[in-house]
């Protein structure tokens, strides 16, 4: 199985957010990616203190945001947040 790509602007950009979630033990693993859309898990197996980390509806205004300034063919930015399972049924947008 292929290791979904990003754009290089895109994976650079990534790699930079990916430190705002570092601190508390979390990391940012792209999942899948083409031309237009990236999905992103949040990866909390690490961490101490998951509630440390942004709330997923912050993290995904930034990752999107920030993801499709450096890349305007991205028009959708999914995340999976593991926190979500354990909350019960949440919608996803």
């Amino acid at each position: 199985m292929s290791q979904p790509v990003l754009s290089a602007a895109a994976q650079a950009t990534l790699d930079e957010l990916a430190a705002i979630v570092e601190p508390d033990g979390a990391r940012l693993v792209v999942r899948d990616a083409s031309a237009s859309t990236v999905t992103i898990e949040l990866d909390l197996s690490a961490s101490d203190c998951p509630e440390c980390v942004l709330p997923k509806d912050l993290l995904v205004d930034i990752l999107g945001s920030r993801l499709r300034e450096s890349d305007p063919d991205l028009r959708t930015v999914d995340l999976i947040d593991p926190r979500e399972a354990s909350d019960g049924p949440v919608g996803t947008h």
